[in-house]
């Protein structure tokens, strides 16, 4: 897909529990329609959103990981932040996906 992508717009994905932001993520449409779900290989990690590093590399960790947790059908994805969780694994058209919860995040723009 590669290059078709770069020209996606980049929407943040925050908690809207806590507003941290989870991550930022190339989307087709920008933000005129809802996020259901996010292919991991359109996630752009976000290096700007510092204040607690630990806590971004748990989530970088997870989604480097995503083929071995997505084997695990009880893995939830959490905000790092609170501990909310936003999302669960899966398989979309073949792809590694997040499949989103509703009510759980909020997109905005960059």
């Amino acid at each position: 897909r590669g290059s078709a992508v770069d020209s996606y717009q980049t929407v943040a994905v925050n908690c809207n529990a806590c507003r941290h932001r989870l991550f930022r993520y190339k989307k087709k449409n920008g933000t005129k329609s809802n996020l259901i779900k996010c292919y991991v290989e359109r996630i752009v990690y976000d290096s700007t959103n510092d204040d607690d590093p630990e806590n971004e590399n748990e989530l970088e960790r997870q989604l480097d990981n995503f083929e071995e947790l997505s084997n695990d059908v009880n893995h939830k994805w959490t905000c790092p932040k609170c501990g909310n969780g936003f999302g669960r694994s899966s398989l979309i058209h073949g792809l590694p996906a997040i499949k989103l919860v509703g009510g759980k995040t909020r997109m905005t723009k960059k």
